[in-house]
């Protein structure tokens, strides 16, 4: 068995297979190579029972290892077979992509543009409001950045409005209207024009809309209406409802959701001619599109030079001023991220072989199963793994299935089966709603996973993975599933993370780790160093290590924290394997709260 020593190394930035599709926290992809070429040899099998954006499972595949990715997120099944796919012959696809682009071209070249001192500029973005109802003067006000106070604080757009003069409005009590074109922008050969939305402009969308609509009609296309649940954590965080986000096609102007929708209808054309590899492939294109094209798109002078950014956040997060991208450089875009991911996979000496059988993968005769389900609803046999290598969530850092969901009215033909969120590890932010998850629901669900990856992991072999949350309830809750389960602690180590992604709404809160600590345990009987019997007792000894005067700083803080972090586990170990295995459940985190790390991260910002 290779033995593990592993040495921090610098975090490269994503490979163009990683690019094919957005997903959420994935982790640098050579990290997670070095990892599978520490704990495994050539011909291994690995599983990954969080397999999420796919780092894992790619990194197997090139590396000559058989690989098991679990996860119960329909999207990220989606977007990993199709990250590790390669095609010798791609003129099919490329014809495909070619006609595909000269038919969103026949839907707005003759309306995607503006005219300014008698020249003619195709239309890159245009920049949009949200509108609300003055309360004062009754006038229709758009939330520009120009009228913005501070958070949730506009001035009125009327000058003449006497609250102005008074105070401000605050627009979490105005009513909401439809939002409204502010300027258009043409960002072609770097060079930026500008023109204020006017009257001529304003004839030419009419025309547009109506042309679309008819299109819409002649295809015999319905617009749907797929609601947003009500009862999610992102609904209460994120406040969709009262932006009048009702519907997920709520995320889409009015123009950009029809043209969507008769592109994918163009694409479902294609669906024979292709056959099923490559026509999964160009539905990849087109989801990827989706992101790149809703009003979570705006801008900022700081980030990306100006041009449109989405989802800086793990979030749904409505700008007030927001863009309506337009489609054709999003599809020139998300086109070539196909395109580059597939050359880039057949410069590589490796060959996927898909599978869905467990046998079939056992006995060598593929080297890929993914199941759109936890490893406890899988068919794996005991002791038949060699690594587990994964990345479990974080808490309640990111809601994947909810965010995901974003998707899922656009490919949900393309899914298995319909998400199965009652079961999924996560922590809720926002408390007392229906179906509202604690950080004991997290724990219980880890647990479950842990269990089963416990059970079918070989003896004496190594489970690694990464995890970095200031919220001490997670990392507990993390330890305690794995210990509960029988893992055994091995070491820990600090990798920092890839210096391009700093610029991040999460990686720039203050005091936060940039990086992942690295945790390996291993399947082997240990005796744990104390035995306790009651939570009293263990909230003593782990106050003792982290409520101690702290003297660090941004310099050494990784080192004093890993050193803490060192010192805890084996108490948490212990406690799990001795309390929490006697008496099922324990009531610690009342004292072990998202705060109760503050001081030693020295941060002001809890929301991550």
């Amino acid at each position: 068995m290779p033995s593990f020593t592993y040495t921090p190394i610098v975090a490269k930035a994503h490979t163009p297979p990683y690019k094919i599709h957005k997903y959420f926290a994935r982790r640098p992809h050579n990290v997670f190579n070095q990892l599978i070429e520490n704990f495994t040899s050539p011909g291994e099998v690995i599983l990954d029972p969080f397999c999420g954006g796919g780092v894992t499972i790619y990194e197997a595949v090139i590396q000559k290892r058989r690989v098991i990715g679990c996860d119960l997120n329909p999207l990220s099944i989606f977007i990993v077979r199709n990250m590790i796919k390669k095609s010798e012959e791609i003129s099919d696809l490329e014809d495909c992509f070619k006609e595909l682009r000269s038919y969103l071209e026949s839907l707005t070249k003759d309306y995607m543009f503006f005219e300014l001192d008698k020249q003619r500029y195709d239309l890159s973005w245009a920049e949009m409001a949200l509108t609300i109802k003055c309360p004062k003067c009754g006038r229709l006000s758009t939330l520009t950045n120009d009228l913005k106070i501070k958070n949730g604080k506009y001035h009125c757009l009327n000058k003449y409005c006497e609250l102005n003069k008074e105070g401000e409005i605050d627009i979490a009590l105005c009513e909401r209207a439809e939002p409204q074109y502010i300027s258009l922008v043409s960002a072609a050969n770097k060079k930026r024009i500008i023109k204020l939305y006017k009257e001529d402009d304003r004839i030419r969308f009419k025309a547009h809309m109506f042309f679309l609509k008819k299109e819409i009609i002649a295809n015999n296309i319905n617009i749907p209406r797929d609601l947003i649940p009500m009862d999610w954590d992102r609904q209460f965080e994120d406040g969709l409802a009262k932006k009048g986000i009702l519907y997920f096609q709520d995320f889409f102007t009015k123009r950009n959701l029809m043209i969507l929708l008769l592109l994918k209808n163009k694409i479902n054309s294609f669906k024979d001619k292709l056959g099923t590899e490559k026509y999964e492939l160009v539905r990849i294109m087109f989801s990827n599109i989706l992101k790149d094209c809703n009003i979570m798109s705006f801008t900022n002078a700081g980030w990306q030079s100006g041009s449109p950014t989405t989802w800086s956040k793990h979030a749904y997060w409505i700008p007030n001023q927001f863009c309506e991208v337009s489609i054709i450089p999003a599809f020139d875009k998300s086109v070539a991220r196909v395109l580059a991911s597939i050359n880039y996979n057949n410069s590589i000496d490796y060959t996927p072989v898909k599978t869905s059988s467990i046998d079939d993968l056992l006995n060598n005769k593929a080297n890929v199963l993914l199941y759109n389900a936890p490893v406890g609803h899988t068919d794996i046999p005991e002791n038949s793994i060699d690594a587990i290598i994964t990345d479990p969530p974080y808490g309640s850092n990111v809601q994947y299935l909810e965010l995901s969901h974003f998707w899922y009215p656009w490919n949900q033909d393309l899914y298995d089966r319909y998400p199965i969120f009652e079961i999924e590890a996560v922590a809720n932010r926002k408390k007392g709603f229906n179906g509202a998850k604690s950080q004991y629901d997290y724990e219980d669900n880890l647990h479950e996973v842990f269990k089963n990856a416990y059970r079918v992991l070989k003896p004496m072999r190594y489970l690694s993975l990464t995890f970095n949350n200031k919220d001490i309830c997670s990392w507990l809750a993390l330890l305690f599933s794995i210990f509960k389960a029988g893992f055994t602690y091995d070491n820990m180590y600090f990798q920092d993370g890839v210096k391009n992604y700093r610029q991040t709404a999460h990686t720039k809160a203050k005091g936060s780790p940039y990086g992942d600590f690295i945790y390996t345990f291993r399947k082997v009987a240990n005796n744990p160093v104390k035995i306790y019997k009651d939570e009293e007792d263990f909230i003593h000894d782990i106050d003792n290590i982290f409520l101690q005067k702290i003297d660090c700083n941004d310099k050494n803080r990784n080192e004093v924290i890993l050193q803490m972090f060192a010192d805890a586990i084996p108490l948490i170990d212990a406690f799990a394997k001795t309390y929490l295995r006697t008496n099922g459940t324990h009531h610690l985190y009342t004292h072990f709260n998202k705060k109760y790390l503050a001081k030693l991260y020295d941060s002001e910002n809890e929301d991550e």
